[in-house]
């Protein structure tokens, strides 16, 4: 499934840097500034020199919740070291995104009289679900919302654990600040809503897959640093040049006439969610619709099994790509291999471009590969380690929540997500102007599936490429015709599951 982000406008940038042109002056693009906070937070200074374009805020002006406390319960802490999270409280004294997001919460507060108070738990990323479920099946109320991550907690929904908010009262889920498409990947039949998500959360954003390129070696292989940008512009980036220019970047570095980890390779990836980056790249769908809505496998079709084909030749028949599976510390190793020159491609995310920040030589950003010209779109899955927000069954203060919840992704939409996409993304993580156009299209093709969605709920089949590239299975065809009974068993579970979450 293809989504479409609400795109960020170019007149609310200019508005946004006319806003905090005090704040930042010559230093917009340096993240490391830390720009004044409360005079920035104030959304009403803002619209002094916003446009008529300005969506307002739908939240009656006369909103106020007499100071009632809303506790959110989120994680910080990531237990993998090439990837981390934007702390939810943020900083006054941080870089500039933090004291964006301190910003939006001393808006929300402001505006409806509640005050926030976060708790950073301490939980790894992949306790989160467990963590959750926890108190969940202990029946504990001391939470009004929760900041979960995908892989590891979509499937308590099924289990009773959060609300439906389809049908709360402030919350205005047609609005461009909420990902529809996306929270809508996650529902089954009729209108609802256990996921929330969209500019509230920045993970959105830097969660798409993307991979980079260093245009040094680019340029001395091909006499073009800008080669790539050419073919993904032209809509010609494809599976098969992806593997030419990987073959002719190999070199034997440490000479000892085998292919070895020392080496300087085409392509760095890793045996788990770079997969599933370059299997969506490609155009697999888990899972289709039907007219009511409902989700039916469609992991046997053939065009399926060419892509598992062709990711199978690319990670095991490749001598010039290197596939790191050393655990939760691969993406790290591959970076460090990447910024020392010694690759020609990287595969990751857009996150991925935080850590590329100190790297001496010049690097491009590119969407994964079509799977040939005939595809008519590039794809950027989001990552599954998304951290949309939900409301506990528990929660009995649902007016403040859904409320806070609305001015939250109201206010990051104008003020955060534009600040992170134009100032961070395309300015301080990009080398160059193209990097722009680019970003822009992994973003308006952000895509996911059902089945990705809710993998952990159904036996991992959401992970299917992945634990048949660990097993180093080169018949997709046979692995999955063994299985379809149970997989088509585990989605009509799981479907009556929900079915019964919303009674």
């Amino acid at each position: 499934m293809i989504m479409k982000h609400a795109k960020i406008a170019l007149t609310l940038f200019c508005i946004l840097i006319a806003s905090m042109n005090s704040a930042c002056s010559d230093t917009s693009a340096d993240l490391d500034s830390k720009p004044e906070t409360e005079a920035t937070a104030n959304s009403e200074a803002e619209n002094e020199t916003a446009d008529t374009e300005k969506i307002p805020l739908g939240l009656p002006e006369t909103l106020d919740f007499e100071n009632q406390t809303i506790r959110i319960w989120y994680f910080n802490k990531s237990d993998n070291s090439a990837e981390h999270f934007y702390d939810l409280q943020g900083n006054p004294e941080g870089d500039m995104i933090e004291a964006s997001l301190y910003d939006r919460n001393r808006y929300v507060e402001e505006t409806l009289n509640v005050t926030l108070e976060y708790e950073d738990t301490g939980v790894g990323s992949g306790s989160v679900g467990p963590a959750i479920q926890k108190l969940m099946m202990a029946g504990d109320t001391s939470y009004d919302l929760f900041s979960v991550l995908q892989w590891n907690t979509t499937k308590l929904a099924l289990e009773h654990c959060f609300m439906d908010v389809s049908g709360l009262p402030y919350l205005d889920l047609d609005q461009p600040w909420w990902s529809k498409e996306y929270m809508n990947a996650f529902s089954i039949g009729k209108d609802s809503c256990f996921f929330l998500a969209g500019d509230i959360s920045l993970d959105m954003i830097r969660c798409l897959a993307a991979m980079y390129f260093n245009k040094n070696l680019l340029n001395a292989l091909y006499d073009s640093a800008d080669l790539i940008y050419e073919d993904v512009l032209n809509g010609t980036w494809t599976y098969d040049k992806l593997l030419t220019y990987s073959q002719s970047a190999y070199l034997d570095l440490d000479g000892d006439n085998q292919v070895s980890p020392d080496d300087r390779f085409g392509i760095l990836t890793n045996s788990y969610n770079n997969i599933d980056a370059f299997n969506f790249g490609m155009g697999m769908k888990f899972t289709e619709r039907d007219e009511n809505n409902m989700p039916y496998l469609t992991l046997g079709d053939e065009h399926n099994v060419d892509i598992y084909n062709k990711i199978y030749k690319m990670v095991m028949e490749t001598p010039s790509v290197y596939m790191n599976t050393k655990g939760n510390n691969t993406t790290h190793d591959n970076i460090q291999k990447f910024k020392s020159g010694e690759a020609l491609f990287l595969s990751g995310f857009l996150y991925t471009s935080e850590e590329l920040r100190d790297m001496k030589e010049d690097y491009g950003i590119i969407p994964y590969p079509k799977f040939d010209e005939k595809q008519e779109t590039y794809y950027s899955v989001i990552h599954d380690i998304a951290t949309p927000m939900c409301i506990p069954v528990t929660c009995v203060n649902t007016e403040p929540v859904s409320a806070a919840l609305e001015a939250m992704a109201y206010y990051s939409y104008y003020q955060v997500t534009p600040l992170y996409y134009e100032t961070a993304l395309k300015t301080k993580y990009s080398r160059d102007a193209v990097s722009s156009q680019i970003i822009d299209i992994i973003h308006d093709n952000a895509a996911t599936d059902f089945a990705y969605l809710y993998s952990a709920a159904m036996n991992d089949i959401g992970a299917i490429m992945r634990t048949l590239i660990a097993q180093k299975t080169n018949d997709y065809a046979s692995y999955y015709a063994k299985r379809e009974k149970s997989s088509i068993k585990s989605l009509n579970d799981l479907i009556k599951k929900y079915e019964e979450a919303l009674q």
